[in-house]
């Protein structure tokens, strides 16, 4: 089936990660099966004459403004057979993850295993280990200097993380390799510090995270998305286009634990549409998840209790909804999934034999690279 997505976006900062009162990033997505903005006007004229304003926006209408029209919009999404995508994006933690791919991404740092970070399961075990080093000033200094391009900032950093992790309680391997990777990249900061641009933002991760979930609706359903709009409101609105071209036609992640970073890409035909801009004056769908996406962030985020008919509708979006999350929590429970589907793995004595030697010959290799490093 045909289907029309709709998205906005919440907590714009655009590259300033810090220092912006708003720790996280969202993105909401409305589909529906047919074109709301054409097919309910009617219903959109009669929302907008009950609470009296020009458009619906979330945090112009207020718990009270929405409590004027929250049973209707319950009915009409249970009607419609409406859904939505959520995705929350925690600043913080972007900076986090930014930071432990310049550092340990096996093609830039010799000290760091290529199967540790190309398989998904053991990067997210020492993502996890990574993590526990960083303090919030950590992250402040490092967006600071990845902004600013220094080197020599990136080397200092490095090196004052390499040293607390003798003080960490983590099995000897893990400490060996954080150890490496992060001595080796003190030395080398020039090496693995990628230039800084709009791809870095959370908008953009947040856009990227939309369309795994987007595929994965037209693998379960067959369904495909035939129009796809953006509100046009964004800075980062070149990169949307350009990158829509790919991430509509290609799946890109695989969340399984032993999935291996770029092996599994595959082309799948989700979309049948451009990516369209269009300002929200003129869509309902595009006031409806601002809307929507309010309600939801207030509750989530601000740990506000919605009442009366809010709460009706929360409740509605909650059943509707797909939402993730891309923060510390997150990670924690992807590291355990994984650990728990390892656990269960069968291994004959015959291959844990033949992967010993296997891994013995890759850390040959590891540390001949380091070795053969300048400097």
């Amino acid at each position: 089936m045909r289907c029309f997505a709709f998205t906005d976006e919440s907590g714009n900062s655009g590259l300033n990660l810090f220092d912006t009162g708003q720790e996280t990033f969202w993105t909401g997505t409305l589909i529906a099966y047919g074109d709301v903005d054409k097919k309910y006007a009617s219903f959109h004229k009669e929302l907008l004459a009950t609470v009296g304003n020009n458009e619906l926006h979330g945090a112009e209408l207020g718990f009270g403004g929405i409590e004027k029209i929250a049973s209707r919009l319950s009915w009409f999404i249970r009607e419609k057979k409406l859904s939505f995508s959520f995705g929350r994006v925690h600043k913080p933690f972007l900076a986090c993850t930014k930071l432990f791919d310049l550092a340990f991404d096996s093609g830039a740092n010799k000290a760091m295993p290529t199967l540790t970070y190309a398989v998904r399961h053991l990067r997210l075990i020492n993502l996890l280990h990574f993590v526990e080093l960083l303090t919030l000033e950590d992250l402040r200094e490092f967006w600071s200097l990845f902004e600013a391009q220094d080197p020599k900032r990136f080397g200092i950093l490095l090196s004052t993380l390499a040293e607390r992790v003798k003080f960490t309680p983590y099995d000897a391997r893990s400490v060996q390799i954080l150890s490496d990777v992060l001595r080796w990249g003190s030395q080398h900061p020039e090496a693995i510090l990628d230039p800084f641009g709009n791809g870095d933002s959370p908008n953009f991760v947040a856009f990227f995270g939309l369309f795994g979930h987007l595929h994965s609706l037209h693998e379960q359903s067959g369904h495909v998305i035939g129009s796809f709009v953006h509100d046009e409101h964004n800075q980062f609105m070149s990169l949307f286009r350009e990158s829509y071209e790919v991430l509509s036609r290609v799946q890109l992640a695989d969340d399984r634990p032993m999935s291996i970073m770029s092996a599994n890409i595959k082309e799948l035909p989700s979309f049948d549409c451009s990516l369209s801009v269009r300002p929200s004056s003129q869509s309902f769908g595009l006031q409806l998840i601002d809307l929507c996406m309010w309600l939801v962030r207030r509750v989530r985020d601000r740990g506000d209790e919605p009442r009366g008919n809010c709460r009706v509708l929360f409740e509605c979006l909650v059943e509707k909804s797909w939402l993730s999350h891309f923060d510390f929590e997150y990670l924690v429970r992807e590291t355990r999934i994984g650990s728990e589907q390892m656990e269960q793995r069968p291994l004959s004595n015959e291959q844990l034999t033949r992967d010993r030697a296997i891994l013995r010959d890759m850390e040959a290799s590891r540390l001949s690279r380091m070795a053969d490093t300048p400097g």
